[in-house]
């Protein structure tokens, strides 16, 4: 006997777990063995719900006396029975389920495009080989020793055990939840990510110089608090089917939360040092500065007051 309807069973999200066909009316739904839809549920009655044709691929539900009742989603307002659609949701116990005609008229299928850079296996090489590259030339660049050669190495080590550990979390997570774990893609998203973070480092470190302005180094703090939160961002889209706008939500709290974290960590760090003198690690060259600053003859003139100073001071406390 050909289906007369299908009830679906839904996820959090919508997507469909699992789909009984309706092989008579009126059909019931419950826990019990004696009903046209099982569901395992322990907050769904034995004979929970009836589903009746109404018209115009609608259909009639209605409550068999249960203690939980039932609702129509996103409401949670206890409802004794309504006419539903196909698309209409119905939440029964912990269960949500969706009653659909077999004539119903799915939307055409899509066309398979081959996978996007970002989660092909190479595009996660290529990012992980460039930040191992930077990592590197940035640890040349800032280590003042050039004896030990192995010395270079340890912080590659490091960002490697850092960032696989990283790309593990988060694809174990995608292949508990969805059944995938996109670990090419994590890689790309962690690697690409830390790219810009290291970029934005860059640039702000080089503006605030340019301009003899300080106070820019902050404003690459903030781009990679931004770039940060936009990586987890991708991390969750990778793993959840959740609304883009919660999952922004989720991925904003926990950046701004982690760069809290870190900027107390790094005040608690620099409060034994204050009132020394702060400095670049980098020597730039004098062509990235923009900064016309002061002349020869101004600047040693004020050494001259300050060292005149500094002797009328020392005399002083003779």
């Amino acid at each position: 006997m050909e289906p007369l309807a299908f009830v679906e069973v839904l996820g959090r999200h919508n997507e469909v777990l699992a789909r009984h066909p309706v092989a008579r009316w009126p059909a019931h739904v419950g826990r019990g063995y004696d009903g046209d839809v099982i569901l395992d549920d322990p907050y769904v009655a034995p004979r929970h719900l009836r589903i009746e044709p109404f018209a115009d691929g609608r259909f009639t539900v209605t409550d068999l006396q249960s203690a939980n009742g039932l609702s129509l989603a996103p409401s949670r307002a206890r409802l004794t029975g309504a006419q539903v659609g196909p698309e209409d949701v119905v939440r029964i116990g912990q269960t949500r389920i969706r009653v659909r005609p077999a004539s119903y008229s799915v939307p055409p299928e899509l066309v398979l495009r081959a996978p996007s850079a970002h989660r092909r296996p190479l595009g996660f090489v290529a990012s992980a080989a460039i930040l191992l590259a930077l990592v590197i030339w940035n640890t040349w660049v800032t280590t003042l020793g050039r004896d030990d050669k192995f010395q270079f190495v340890y912080p590659a080590i490091g960002v490697l055990v850092a960032v696989g550990a990283w790309i593990a979390v988060w694809a174990l997570v995608g292949r508990a939840v969805g059944g995938r774990d996109n670990f090419a893609a994590h890689g790309f998203v962690a690697c690409a990510g830390l790219l810009a973070i290291f970029a934005a480092d860059v640039v702000a470190d080089y503006l605030s110089f340019a301009v003899d302005a300080s106070w820019l180094e902050y404003g690459g703090f903030v781009a990679a608090v931004v770039v940060f939160a936009y990586m987890i961002y991708r991390h969750l889209r990778l793993n959840s089917r959740a609304r883009p706008r919660s999952l922004a939500v989720i991925s904003a709290v926990t950046s701004l939360a982690i760069a809290g974290a870190f900027a107390g960590m790094q005040l608690a760090s620099e409060s034994p040092r204050e009132g020394r003198m702060r400095y670049a690690q980098t020597i730039k060259a004098p062509v990235f500065l923009w900064a016309s600053g002061d002349a020869t003859t101004a600047f040693l003139a004020s050494a001259d007051k300050l060292k005149d100073k500094a002797d009328a001071l020392s005399r002083a406390e003779r």
